[in-house]
């Protein structure tokens, strides 16, 4: 699946007639968040088993660089604020991440469209910060600092310089105390402003 959407992005980038922003164009992108039930996914010996937590909210903002008339590329952080355990985990335990990533957007104008004036594409790699809280830990709390692979893949639209996207990302981590590797999955709607420079 992951081959078919980049094989989707490449062919609508290079077949796009309007080209929606000038090459050497400069823009900074901060926005917030809504993520919808994070889903935490525990491998056990060969064993997945999901977790979801509560919904939270979400800081980030993006840089970009056009290297071509309708691609971006550029550098980001985001920051996803800490959410409880919902069922089937210890519901006081905690977890949230810092997310540093390059980024590339491709950006495709539309024509004689009163709502939205471009949609865009975002592909996301890069490195991952999980902060994890164990409240009982031993009749005490402890808290995990793990690192490890981050991306995501999404899609925007933009008005007046006001975007809206919908982002799916994916954080690797292990918390080498238990010997275990998690999987965190989040799907965020994003609302920003974009800044041109």
């Amino acid at each position: 699946m992951k081959k078919g959407l980049l094989a989707l992005l490449l062919a609508v980038t290079l077949a796009a007639p309007v080209f929606a922003v000038e090459k050497g164009s400069m823009e900074i992108v901060p926005k917030v968040g809504y993520v919808i039930e994070p889903l935490l996914m525990e491998d056990y010996y060969g064993d997945y088993c999901g977790y979801k937590q509560e919904s939270t909210f979400s800081l980030g903002a993006d840089f970009y660089y056009y290297v071509m008339n309708n691609l971006g590329a550029g550098v980001g952080v985001n920051y996803v604020f800490d959410s409880k355990f919902k069922e089937d985990w210890d519901k006081q335990d905690s977890l949230g991440a810092t997310n540093i990533y390059v980024a590339v957007k491709p950006v495709f104008e539309l024509q004689e469209n009163k709502f939205i004036d471009k949609i865009y594409f975002l592909g996301q790699l890069g490195y991952c910060m999980t902060r994890y809280e164990n409240k009982e830990y031993f009749f005490s709390s402890k808290k995990y600092n793990e690192n490890g692979l981050y991306w995501a893949i999404g899609a925007g639209v933009e008005k007046c310089n006001i975007v809206v996207e919908l982002v799916y990302s994916v954080n690797y981590f292990e918390i080498e105390d238990w010997n275990e590797s998690f999987t965190n999955r989040r799907t965020a709607i994003n609302a920003g402003y974009k800044f041109s420079i």
